[in-house]
């Protein structure tokens, strides 16, 4: 009788933290709404990023040709990917200037360069990205990043995503189910 109340705890457990950690509600930006962009000479605009899926929508060019927006990873969290959701280019343009920026204390710098076509769209830069400068793999460790997309004529459309992951802490309700995980398996073991 104890072996099945541990089972159906550890079950009741494991389905309440199921449905507890579902999709978090993340930020979104939108130039539109929140405002333009800054450029490289003003510094990123800043953006309060969130575990999940954050967006930042935009017009590259409508009037100094840059959008540099700047995020924090906090610790505890990790940064999964960057992916371009979205990109219409304007008449006689071919592509944008698509740039990962890092900032360890001095300001942000560039830490890799890139392009994007309308063909990029569902990639994740961060594999395409040289990621050198910023840890070398994804995920990317906590700290100051930016991304900056540059053109040099107006009215390329864009959308990418910045997907952020809290690391899970084995505390708390964690905790407890690894405990009783190890406590059912000895148990079932002794039979």
């Amino acid at each position: 009788l104890m072996f099945s109340n541990l089972r159906v705890a550890a079950i009741t457990a494991v389905t309440l933290l199921a449905i507890c950690s579902g999709p978090v509600l993340a930020a979104d930006y939108d130039e539109s709404i929140d405002g333009d962009l800054a450029d490289v000479a003003t510094g990123p605009t800043l953006f309060d990023v969130d575990p999940g899926i954050n967006t930042v929508t935009g017009i590259v060019g409508d009037t100094d040709f840059e959008d540099f927006v700047g995020f924090t990873i906090a610790p505890g969290e990790t940064l999964q990917a960057v992916t371009l959701e979205s990109f219409v280019l304007a008449p006689g343009n071919t592509s944008t200037g698509f740039r990962l920026f890092t900032d360890q204390g001095a300001g942000h710098f560039q830490a890799s360069t890139g392009i994007i076509t309308p063909s990029d769209v569902g990639f994740n830069f961060l594999f395409v990205w040289d990621l050198a400068d910023v840890g070398g793999s994804v995920p990317l460790p906590p700290g100051d990043y930016g991304v900056l997309l540059a053109e040099f004529a107006p009215g390329q459309e864009y959308s990418f995503s910045i997907d952020v992951a809290a690391v899970p802490e084995p505390d708390g309700l964690s905790g407890m189910l690894i405990a009783l995980g190890c406590l059912f398996c000895g148990r079932k073991r002794l039979r």
